[in-house]
């Protein structure tokens, strides 16, 4: 708890006693855990932003979300094999925005803990387009697969951000009558399946 540590670093320093090094660390304490307060307060209004966001469906080009999966993956992934799958969509109507936001969560985290692969699948599932993003790292820990992603949850405990990309993901998918899937492939690696009601 940031505040606990911020709480004791204070009285510590209060107490006085310490050396220079160990004032020199207790004040880099304070800064990193105010550092760490203040992301918690970002992410909490982020959480709030999206709650407040509405659907906006127009008319999408099947082949401009080819082009921005593409453009996505090489910027956040440089340097890892691509597959892209994308068949031939003609003219959806969907919320573009909301697509592209969710897009670029899944594939930044994916690529995250990548080794040397990534996936990017679009398919028709009924009346769903699924993105699927998958990668070949150690796949997700089994109470995120089973439980679903939490706002603040984190994936690794040094992680320096608050697990929220997942979180908002599904947020938006829900928003576009839809979900977030997370599954462990049998052949390892991780798959994190969004899906979005199309009309």
């Amino acid at each position: 708890n940031p505040v606990t540590v911020l709480k004791g670093t204070v009285k510590q320093l209060r107490r006085g006693g310490e050396n220079a090094v160990e004032r020199e660390q207790a004040l880099k304490r304070l800064e990193t855990y105010t550092l760490r307060i203040e992301r918690y307060v970002e992410a909490m209004s982020s959480i709030q932003r999206l709650e407040q966001i509405q659907v906006r469906l127009c008319e999408t080009d099947g082949s401009a979300l080819l082009e921005e999966l593409e453009e996505t993956a090489h910027l956040l992934a440089p340097g890892l094999d691509l597959i892209l799958s994308v068949p031939d969509l003609g003219i959806v109507r969907m919320d573009h925005g909301i697509f592209l936001i969710v897009a670029e969560n899944l594939i930044g985290n994916a690529a995250r803990f990548a080794r040397r692969k990534l996936e990017i699948r679009l398919m028709w599932m009924e009346r769903m387009l699924c993105l699927t993003v998958a990668d070949d790292g150690s796949g997700f820990p089994p109470e995120l697969v089973k439980n679903g992603p939490k706002p603040f949850g984190k994936m690794e405990e040094n992680a320096e951000h608050f697990g929220m990309g997942l979180y908002s993901s599904s947020l938006l998918c829900l928003k576009h009558g839809g979900k977030l899937c997370l599954e462990n492939r049998p052949e390892g690696g991780a798959a994190a399946m969004a899906f979005f009601q199309i009309e």
